[in-house]
């Protein structure tokens, strides 16, 4: 009897644990190519540039991969904290819920464009895989 009690407690924990994951944003989801960074001094356009180039972002589910020139393939499971029709707001269990990003869509669902703050963004096009 006791094994049937703690066999059913587990499966109630596991199935607790499964309902409270957080689906993620369908919005997000799908592989993201920098393609420009907007917002920059000019002085440093070319490079930042250069670096948004060399990004990509990569949405299944809750989780995503950022790869940058600097890093690669950094995953994390993540949480929606706001959304609407055209913007996403999240963090990372990784960073925290201080450590909020910003993701604005375009309408045609091929853009997306993160706010790094200050002004600074860097743009994407939605890859076809």
């Amino acid at each position: 009897m006791r094994t049937l009690h703690t066999l059913l407690f587990g499966t109630m924990l596991a199935v607790s644990a499964a309902a409270c994951k957080h689906p993620g944003s369908a919005k997000l989801e799908g592989h993201w190519k920098g393609t420009r960074a907007d917002g920059v001094p000019p002085g440093v356009q070319d490079a930042a540039n250069s670096f948004a180039l060399g990004t990509e972002i990569i949405v299944k589910g809750n989780q995503i991969t950022v790869t940058t020139p600097a890093a690669k393939g950094q995953t994390s499971t993540y949480v929606v904290d706001d959304e609407n029709k055209t913007t996403v707001v999240l963090h990372t269990e990784k960073d925290g819920p201080n450590a909020k990003e910003t993701f604005a869509l375009g309408e045609d669902g091929k853009t997306m464009t993160w706010r790094l703050g200050e002004g600074r963004t860097i743009v994407f096009q939605k890859v076809q895989d």
